[in-house]
């Protein structure tokens, strides 16, 4: 199992909190937590799919992340073997 954390900031909070997500985001790659991210961007809303390295780690995102009013929540990714 792949565990990422999936994070979505509406259009009319982006331009205070995009910032703020970003810093978290590099701060979760630094202490390896996250492996990778990437992001979307549709409507004014931004977007942003994290692959983390344990299901721990994607837990201890969302905690970092669920202080913002933006919406986050663990994902899991299953493939065939």
């Amino acid at each position: 199992m792949i565990y990422g954390v999936l994070l979505s900031i509406p259009e009319k909070l982006v331009s205070k909190y995009e910032d703020e997500v970003r810093k978290t985001i590099g701060l979760g790659i630094a202490r390896g937590d996250v492996i990778s991210f990437t992001e979307a961007r549709y409507r004014g809303d931004v977007a942003f799919v994290m692959l983390a390295r344990s299901r721990g780690a994607a837990q201890s995102m969302v905690s970092e992340l669920g202080s913002m009013p933006v919406y986050v929540k663990v994902i899991e990714i299953e493939g065939e073997s």
